[in-house]
């Protein structure tokens, strides 16, 4: 069958070849030449400080996330690495370890080094509860075990991909990108009396390695490198050392040695006065990039509501990874958990409490997830959850859940600041802006195809 287009016109696929295959080519393995005018070396610095800062922003905010929670906190230098920190309670208002938590599952950080090699990972039953270990590459690409990805399993070996060795019999072999890992593992909780067995659940992961901590790697903070861009160039000279880059990006990367970014004859940041400025306007024109593109990430459903489909899984969309991570860290696919946001109701004005505001959602077509779905809220100035009166920070309908929807027929949700006088569930908002959070966890293909969307905000009258 004719494709319709022309056998002579170009590809519209980029070309791609190996120039080692081509005869007499060759490469020089010298950086790339400086400028000599000050002016030039400030415009040089200048742009590679903006690619740099694109490209690297989940690397170094991911380091520095990897530092709060594991660099040394004493005189013995030990790392704390390859092993769990759980968070007992659900998310609340004074979440910090970043924005838009979900208040559905406990969450547990580990952080894997596996520049030493590979790690056992024990996983207990969990029966038909949720679960999934969200692995995160240095790049914050996602992957995932759980119940959808690897059912019944319960043992694995986690190396990278360049790691050879003999697979026990019943263990998993599970391969990674980095060497360096995060998992952020989240459980589902059916309320505040489930608590003692989700708990029971999380001490029974176990992560089995080498127990050699000691590490020279530099310490930075994250309010270092998101306001200082020789802090930032440091971490992420360090993340590239320690986990490298992918393949197709080596000559992206091998520019960033003129900022010091692991060149062989100078560290980050050593640079001239010229070149100095050139990094500092450049730092902020990234920055001020990146907030600017912030609602590019989503795409309209044409309810009111935007998705962001492509969310943990980049590829080279280096200008749209840096956004998500520049918003928040951590997300994960969508066949993992498909999630819908909107600031607005159904007319385009912004959602707000103000003036005694009401607003209806009505679920007749209930979320199609494989798990369980929920709405929850959260203060568009801040990104945090409101704190709402009887900690109801979100509905939905995980079975038990403290206040959970109804799942298996029509749902009409209240959003107010004062509790509905009919029977629809209350979701509280406060008297100033907020935005909502639909997510659903084991997503049926009606939600990611788009044949399933979300119903508009509709405002209602006065309480």
């Amino acid at each position: 069958m004719h494709s319709g287009r022309d056998e002579n016109e170009p590809s519209t696929d980029l070309r791609t070849y190996e120039p080692g295959s081509a005869d007499q080519l060759t490469a020089s393995p010298r950086p790339d030449i400086v400028p000599h005018d000050s002016g030039a070396r400030e415009l040089l610095t200048r742009m590679l400080t903006l690619q740099a800062v694109v490209y690297g922003l989940p690397s170094v905010y991911q380091y520095a996330s990897m530092c709060a929670q594991c660099a040394p906190s004493g005189a013995d230098g030990l790392w704390r690495l390859n092993e769990f920190a759980h968070r007992r309670e659900p998310a609340g208002p004074d979440y910090q370890a970043f924005r838009v938590p979900n208040v559905d599952t406990l969450y547990s950080n580990a952080w894997l080094d596996l520049t030493h090699g590979h790690v056992r990972l024990d996983l207990p039953d969990f029966g038909h509860r949720y679960y999934t270990l969200n692995f995160l590459d240095a790049y914050s690409n996602a992957s995932n075990i759980s119940a959808r990805t690897h059912p019944g399993r319960n043992r694995f070996l986690i190396a990278t991909t360049d790691w050879t060795g003999p697979v026990p019999p019943d263990c998993t072999l599970f391969r990674v990108a980095t060497p360096l890992m995060w998992i952020l593992m989240r459980i589902q909780v059916f309320g505040p009396g489930d608590l003692t067995n989700v708990h029971r659940l999380q001490d029974a992961v176990h992560i089995h390695h080498d127990d050699d901590r000691h590490r020279t790697w530099p310490v930075l903070d994250q309010a270092q490198v998101e306001t200082s861009p020789e802090a930032f160039f440091r971490a992420l000279d360090a993340s590239l050392r320690i986990n490298g880059t992918p393949l197709r990006d080596a000559a992206h990367v091998r520019q960033f040695r003129v900022l010091g970014v692991c060149a062989a004859d100078r560290n980050p940041g050593d640079l001239d006065e010229s070149s100095r400025q050139g990094m500092r306007a450049g730092f902020h024109d990234a920055l001020a990039l990146l907030a600017q593109s912030r609602s590019l990430l989503g795409e309209s459903v044409g309810t009111g509501w935007t998705q962001v489909l492509d969310k943990g899984a980049h590829g080279d969309n280096f200008l749209a990874r840096a956004v998500m991570n520049f918003v928040g860290l951590a997300a994960n696919v969508v066949e993992e958990n498909c999630s819908y946001n909107t600031y607005a109701d159904a007319t385009g004005e912004p959602l707000t409490g103000a003036g005694d505001r009401v607003y209806r959602i009505d679920l007749a077509d209930p979320p199609p997830a494989e798990a369980f779905w929920s709405i929850t809220l959260y203060e568009a100035e801040t990104g945090r959850l409101y704190d709402a009166p009887g900690a109801r920070y979100s509905v939905g309908s995980g079975a038990g859940s403290e206040h959970s929807a109804p799942s298996d027929g029509p749902t009409v949700i209240t959003v107010s600041t004062a509790p509905p006088t009919d029977s629809s569930t209350w979701l509280p908002c406060p008297p100033f802006r907020f935005f909502l959070v639909l997510r659903m966890y084991q997503p049926t293909a009606a939600a990611t195809t788009g044949r399933w969307r979300p119903p508009p905000v509709l405002r209602g009258g006065r309480q």
